[in-house]
This record gives C-alpha cells, sequence and structure tokens, in this order.
C-alpha cells in the first residue's frame, strides 16, 4: 500500500503542476512524510500566499484496503500581539465561515497564529490510479474555492482591520 501512496502523491503533484501551480513532491525517503506541496500565491485581494500540503496522516483505519487522505492548506500565519487583540472575533469568524464551506474546515492553531482549512478523505487504495487521482482533484478544486471565498474576510479580521459585521458589508462574508 505504501507504494501506492507515492504513487498517488507523485501523479497528485504532477497534475497539478500541469495545471499551473508550483508544486513540490517529497518522497518521504529523508525521514520525514511524503506529501505533495502546493504553493498558491497571491490569493485574494489581500494577495495572500497559500501552501498546501497534501499526505496520508498516519491512521488505522477499519478497512485495511482503505487509507486516510489530508489536503491542510496553511491560509496564514499571524503574530501572537493581533492573535490575541483579535482571537473573539476570529474564531466567531471561523466558525460562521465553516457553515459556508462545501467541503473541509477552518481552523486556527492559537498558539502558532496559524488559520488552516482542512479536509480528510478516505481512498479505497485497491481502486486504479486514475479514479483516486479524479477524485481527488474534485475535492482539490471545492477546497480551493473555500479558500478564495473566505481568505480576505478571515485575514482582515485576524489582523483587525475589520470584524465580521464589516467583512458582510465589503461581501468577504456571506451575509444571511
Amino acid at each position: 500500500m505504501e507504494n501506492t501512496k507515492l504513487r498517488v502523491l507523485s501523479c497528485m503533484a504532477d497534475v497539478i503542476r500541469q495545471n499551473g501551480f508550483r508544486t513540490e513532491y517529497f518522497d518521504g525517503s529523508d525521514g520525514n512524510p511524503a506529501m505533495t506541496r502546493i504553493e498558491l500565491p497571491k490569493q485574494g485581494k489581500i494577495r495572500q500566499d497559500v501552501v498546501i500540503d497534501l499526505w496520508f496522516p498516519p491512521a488505522k483505519m477499519a478497512r485495511e484496503e482503505t487509507a486516510l487522505f489530508q489536503m491542510h492548506a496553511t491560509i496564514f500565519q499571524i503574530d501572537a500581539d493581533a492573535i490575541r487583540a483579535n482571537l473573539p472575533e476570529l474564531k466567531r469568524a471561523i466558525f460562521y465561515s465553516n457553515n459556508f464551506c462545501t467541503i473541509g474546515q477552518f481552523g486556527l492553531y492559537e498558539e502558532d497564529g496559524v488559520v488552516y482549512m482542512r479536509h480528510n478523505i478516505v481512498l479505497n487504495m485497491q481502486d486504479d490510479l486514475e479514479r483516486m487521482v479524479t477524485d481527488i482533484c474534485d475535492y482539490f478544486s471545492l477546497l480551493l474555492t473555500g479558500i478564495q471565498r473566505f481568505v480576505d474576510a478571515l485575514a482582515q479580521i485576524a489582523a483587525g482591520a475589520a470584524n465580521m459585521e464589516v467583512a458582510k458589508e465589503m461581501d468577504l462574508l456571506p451575509n444571511l
């Protein structure tokens, strides 16, 4: 199964690179987990760089032919002072934004000041490679849509430049 995981990650790197994204593939030979890293330069009006890691986190699955696949996007990182000053509003905005995400969820590593988006998929490792890559690409597209839709609102709120009400007025967040 490990060989199949490496093939999936390598193929994802090729497919995403062919679609114009800066992509790196790490095979894990250095002792770190194998992964594909995608860099999305200058997302949203705030021109924020986003890094997405695709990998198979260790997980004991109920069926041995399945594996957990994760897409983890580091949306941005803010300093500790900004986190402390804007934490309640940022948490509220993250919770609110998650109500509108087709897949995945936004979250916050408070101690590091990292706002992220993450989505997990269970893959049947007995499927053919093309099917697995196609499925991942579909989810990847939805993840990108969520990032692009909410990056400006979350960054503005994290920096203290806006609160949720202002972000809604600016159409950075859905206003229901």
